[in-house]
């Protein structure tokens, strides 16, 4: 039985303690604040609570392993439904309600809302991408594996911008809009995203989006009952400070723990999921994720008739998605008022307001949500520590980690496969 030390209770923390203990380890979980479950939680402004995040998922499957390996399967314990579809308003008046998880659904939608499909072509030409890049980087272990890295760089030409692909082939401007206006508002260079994570929209149309009833809180809640039910050592409210290492940890010394202020917490193994790069590794030279604004919002439930998720592509676009009870969270670039700019494109919540709205800036975002890392040079790849070689005693993996945010913003479901690569690589404890 090896004794791990996870660091970080969010949702990478949460899973890969379910996992390793489902495994028979002898699992200490270390979370810094009061509660677990990071950002699953709802974000409480002025006494009512709103989702950080569009609250849907896809790759569901992903989710299901993770239960279903460490205890109960997930339909014991939580809801999770397919999502509806959405919504996509442009400065031209036309409006598309896009579904998810139907090929001929989404075609017929498109020709529905912008009469000429070139969306099909486009999701069409990315399964083999996908099955690459889930084969190559989210399924295994990446570490030492330089064969790995050769065939990421050769097979999915990374030297190619998704603005420049999608400049080429989607000549209707709403649908170059539809994959491109999320990147700003996830802080992304058009310019620097490799066009290989486009598969999230081929990903999207296999798999669907699916939700739980209550938001991600409730996955949340079902990970710490389970890791009740694994005998998960929780320790709530401490800090790592930083690794304990026996030598130069990139030049073969080994992890022997965490330090906890004054504190040594010895472990064989250490997987890092909190937001922070571990002391003494240094940090990629990847440069940080800049998130867009958020405002907060609520509404009288009856003034407002929308899609629980809905994409504004103005100049600059704005996207929105409902908490429930008439709470609405919109994102935004800085600037003009986002309810000024959203009346322009017709959803006028003004007469509806219940409160006035509460904006938080970037700053405020990056220290609640932990946002990870943005592609800059695809040569970074060889600055990132444990890349090159094999590690068995340190493990790193949540929002923060390369290669998390590549193609979903450091999603669940990617952190929920680095987390499943992990328990894979380490095995189960020798009986």
């Amino acid at each position: 039985m090896a004794r791990v030390v996870v660091v970080g209770g969010g949702f990478a923390g949460l899973s890969a303690a379910a996992r390793l203990a489902k495994l028979r380890h002898d699992v200490v979980l270390v979370e810094a604040s009061d509660r677990l479950g990071g950002r699953l939680h709802r974000i409480a402004v002025d006494g009512h609570e709103f989702a950080l995040d569009v609250e849907t998922v896809t790759l569901p499957g992903v989710l299901r392993d993770l239960f279903r390996k460490s205890g109960r399967p997930l339909e014991r314990v939580a809801d999770l439904t397919l999502a509806g579809p959405r919504r996509h308003l442009f400065r031209t008046g036309e409006v598309l309600d896009l579904p998810f998880g139907d090929r001929a659904a989404q075609h017929d939608a498109i020709l529905a809302g912008l009469e000429v499909d070139e969306w099909t072509s486009w999701v069409d030409q990315w399964p083999e991408r996908w099955d690459l890049v889930r084969r190559t980087w989210l399924d295994p272990m990446t570490a030492g594996r330089a064969d790995l890295h050769r065939r990421g760089r050769r097979d999915l030409d990374v030297g190619r911008s998704v603005g420049r692909m999608a400049d080429r082939q989607l000549k209707d401007p709403a649908l170059a809009k539809i994959v491109l206006d999320p990147l700003r508002l996830e802080g992304q260079d058009r310019r620097l995203v490799p066009a290989f994570t486009a598969v999230r929209h081929y990903v999207e149309r296999a798999f669907g989006r699916w939700g739980f009833e209550g938001g991600l809180s409730t996955l949340a809640v079902a990970l710490e009952q389970r890791l009740g039910e694994r005998k998960v050592e929780v320790r709530l409210g401490s800090s790592a400070d930083g690794l304990l290492v026996d030598g130069d940890p990139r030049r073969g010394g080994r992890v022997t723990g965490i330090a906890i202020g004054a504190e040594e917490l010895p472990a064989d193994v250490v997987v890092w999921c909190a937001p922070q790069w571990p002391d003494p590794l240094p940090a990629p030279t990847l440069a940080p994720a800049i998130p867009a604004c958020r405002t907060f919002v609520r509404v009288d439930p009856a003034a407002i008739d929308l899609p629980d998720d809905v994409v504004v592509h103005a100049n600059p676009p704005l996207r929105l998605w409902h908490s429930g009870g008439g709470r609405w969270t919109v994102t935004h670039l800085a600037g003009e008022s986002p309810l000024d700019a959203l009346a322009r494109a017709g959803i006028d919540l003004r007469p509806g307001l219940m409160a006035h709205p509460v904006t938080w800036s970037p700053s405020d975002l990056v220290r609640v949500g932990h946002w990870g890392w943005q592609w800059q040079r695809w040569s970074t790849l060889d600055d990132v520590p444990g890349v090159g070689r094999p590690r068995t005693d340190l493990f790193l993996a949540g929002a923060h980690a390369w290669p998390s945010t590549a193609l979903f913003g450091g999603s669940v479901e990617e952190i929920g496969m680095a987390t499943a690569a992990i328990a894979d690589h380490l095995g189960p404890a020798p009986r």
